[in-house]
């Protein structure tokens, strides 16, 4: 019975360290119509199964599947070109192996820098730079954390990036 008190909430956590949909990011927003979209994923420390997360641009064009293995890169990136100018809804999904979901509001189109208000801070809106955490919201509270870049610092002097806790560097 000692042995079950001990395996059980190891067990827990365990599932709790799940791969989960950490980012989702669109270069540049806005932007003439040729995107960056990038995924970024967070895997817990046990975690050895594949990740499968599909990627919709919001124009109607078919998903793309993002697979991210064991042991590989956390971030995977996809080029997408609209064909019309408009404001649209990107989104990541998670599928096989992993949870979550984010995303993205995308302004494509002549004069986009002009259409793009600067995002202010209010009831579910995060500051231009931030993106909301939807498991954050309760009702009039929430979390925003940063847009980290699509891609790690290129870091030198024997030092490797890193990103915790919304801070990025090389150490």
């Amino acid at each position: 019975m000692r042995l079950l008190g001990f395996v059980l909430p190891l067990m827990a956590g365990t599932a709790l360290a799940a791969t989960r949909v950490e980012e989702l990011t669109v270069k540049p927003n806005p932007a003439q119509s040729a995107v960056e979209i990038a995924v970024s994923v967070e895997r817990g420390t046990f975690d050895k199964q594949s990740c499968d997360v599909l990627v919709e641009a919001g124009d109607g064009s078919p998903a793309v599947r993002l697979t991210f293995a064991p042991g590989g890169p956390r971030t995977a990136t996809v080029r997408h070109a609209y064909k019309k100018d408009g404001t649209y809804n990107a989104k990541a999904v998670a599928g096989y192996g992993c949870s979550g979901a984010r995303n993205v509001s995308v302004i494509v189109g002549a004069g986009a820098e002009a259409k793009a208000a600067p995002a202010q801070p209010g009831p579910l809106g995060c500051p231009a730079g931030w993106y909301l955490v939807p498991e954050s919201v309760q009702g009039a509270r929430y979390s925003c954390r940063p847009n980290l870049p699509a891609q790690a610092l290129k870091c030198e002097g024997g030092t490797s990036y890193f990103a915790e806790g919304g801070v990025i560097g090389c150490r």
